[in-house]
């Protein structure tokens, strides 16, 4: 009996101080989740007031042609790792494609680190995220594994593409016109890639053929596009962002 009773005190105990930790936190903000270590690494839905400042900028860098400098990579690693989910959405293609056309591994990179911060379902929609992970997985591992000429050709370009991201552009150059060779000669179905704004003799039209060779989405190389226009392409997605999310804004500040 005695036990009993003292089993039953500690029972309790604990249920009271377990409703008194949580009347302790009334004004707990939600929005870091329930654990705060654990949630930094999920960007808020958006948007956010730096997402202003941050558009300005990449808008002003590519207004001075230097969206592909090393200056701008520093500054687009604060800008992603900060962004809201609906600036992420909007940055991950279009500065995939303008990594693409100015040949430039490093924006590439922003692109897909873009890409990987957006966990909002219609965000992803908007953005066209799975299209950009899709291409960011080509250029890692390629869509082609196997034995057979195409992918061997395929993982040839994949290495030349390799050497460009290492700043090896003559190497990478080399490499990737053997690689384009070797794919017309030994693998008929591999047709040449899309009309896009990219010039045939620059770097961009080396990433132009990795992505293509590897099965990547077209519109992730400007297939079938005449221009490149990354800031107005970010203000567009911008505002496809915000009205993906504007059902769920509005049911947080309505409940």
């Amino acid at each position: 009996m005695q036990k009993t009773i003292l089993i039953l005190s500690v029972v309790a105990l604990v249920a009271a101080c377990a409703h008194e930790e949580i009347a302790q936190n009334p004004d707990k903000d939600w929005e870091h989740g329930l654990d705060a270590d654990l949630s930094s690494s999920i960007a808020p839905l958006g948007p956010i007031d730096s997402d202003q400042g941050a558009y300005n900028l990449i808008r002003r860098r590519e207004k001075e042609h230097s969206l592909g400098s090393r200056l701008t990579a520093v500054e687009l690693d604060e800008i992603v790792t900060n962004s809201s989910q609906v600036l992420a959405s909007a940055l991950a293609l279009p500065l995939f494609k303008a990594g693409v056309y100015y040949g430039q591994p490093r924006l590439i990179e922003k692109g897909c680190a873009s890409a990987n911060r957006v966990t909002h379902s219609a965000l992803r929609s908007s953005g066209s995220i799975d299209a950009v992970i899709q291409a960011c997985a080509a250029l890692a591992s390629g869509s082609k594994q196997g034995s057979d000429s195409c992918s061997d050709g395929a993982k040839k370009l994949r290495d030349a593409y390799g050497l460009l991201s290492q700043d090896k552009g003559p190497e990478a150059g080399h490499a990737a016109a053997e690689a384009v060779r070797f794919l017309r000669d030994r693998c008929p179905k591999m047709t040449a890639p899309l009309r896009t704004p990219i010039d045939p003799s620059s770097r961009g039209f080396l990433v132009v053929w990795v992505l293509h060779a590897n099965d990547a989405p077209p519109t992730t190389f400007l297939a079938g596009e005449t221009a490149i226009a990354t800031a107005e392409a970010i203000n567009e997605g911008f505002l496809r962002g915000i009205q993906a999310v504007r059902p769920v804004t509005a049911a947080v500040r309505n409940p």
